[in-house]
Order: C-alpha cells, then structure tokens, then sequence
C-alpha cells in the first residue's frame, strides 16, 4: 500500500472518531413480548407519518386476531384517517418470505397503504419503524407470529427526532432501489 493511500486511510478512521455521528435521544428497549404493545401504542397515536422496512410482515388469513394482524390493521386504520402509511417490504431469492410479503403488501394497499417491494437482486433485513418524524423503532423483530409471541427478540424505542430525519433519508434511499409499488386502489 503506498504511503498516500496509508495516510488517506488513516485520516478517515481518525475522523470517524473524532467526528462520530451521534444524536441525543431518549431509548427504551421492548424486547421479546414488551414490543408488540408498545409498537401498536405507537402506531394508534400517530398523528403525521408512519415509514416502516420490514424484512419480514406476514398477514394471516386465518388467524385475523394474530399480532402481526393486528399491527397491520392498525397500520391501515391509520390510512385511513389521514396518516402518511408508506411501507417497504423485502422481495429476495428467498421464496418463502417473497410470497409472504407479497401477500401482505396485496392485503394493504387494498386497505389503503403504500407499499414497495425492494429489489429482488438486494435481501432488505432491516426491521425500522418511524412514527411521526419523532420515534424510531429498530431491532431485531419481524412482523410475524414467531417473532411477536414466541422468539427472543431485541427491539428498541428512539425517542429522536434528529435520528428521525436520518431514517426517513435511509427509507428513502431504500425507496428510491425499489423495484415494484403496490399502490392503494384508484390512486397512483
């Protein structure tokens, strides 16, 4: 490596540390079965904007009473009453999670939401949550029955709405990759 590229290098991890992007934010973690309240609580008292990256969001025909369904739900009531619903969900080489998705994202945007499925070529694993420019939810959690009512799963609540904005910029970065929106019924 030459001397140029070595002292470039450093120059850049020695700014990372000096200069590290940091918010101030109240956090509260939800894990395991404290996140689905808290979520849904979040979601009902939305007043502007819901942005939600899920890897994995599974609406259950069957079972219209599971979690997920219930999030989903609460999702589309927001819709409904004026609320910002945009949602984006993974559409990978992994079948089973694709069709999954796809069902789900059919399921909302008859309700009223926007959906956008990303780029096949890219997994989107995140799980975030922006609720009114102001909360973030990020961790580990799917939108699934497993992860709602049976898993070990680490979430987090970011009271922020610095860290916010940062998220919605990441949303829409992942937006703007998508491939495919689902749109509501009559509306482009």
């Amino acid at each position: 490596m030459g001397k140029k590229k070595f002292l470039l290098i450093l120059l850049f991890i020695f700014s990372l540390i000096i200069f590290p992007q940091t918010f101030k934010a109240k956090v509260t973690p939800i894990n395991n079965r404290e996140y689905f309240p808290k979520v849904l609580g979040l979601i009902e008292k939305s007043k502007k904007s819901i942005y939600a990256i899920l890897f994995c969001a599974k609406y259950y025909e069957k079972y219209p009473s599971s979690l997920s369904n219930q999030l989903l739900n609460s999702l589309i009531k927001c819709a409904k009453r004026g609320v910002k619903v945009e949602i984006i969900l993974d559409q990978s080489e992994n079948e089973s999670v694709s069709k999954d998705n796809i069902k789900t994202a059919i399921y909302l945007s008859r309700n009223g939401v926007n959906v956008y499925m990303d780029s096949i070529e890219k997994t989107t694993h995140s799980k975030v949550l922006i609720v009114d420019e102001k909360y973030i939810v990020v961790g580990s959690t799917n939108w699934s029955y497993y992860s709602l009512k049976h898993n070990n799963e680490a979430s987090v609540i970011i009271e922020s709405p610095e860290l916010a904005k940062y998220y919605i910029k990441y949303f829409k970065k992942i937006k703007r990759e998508c491939k495919t929106k689902i749109s509501p019924c009559g509306k482009k």
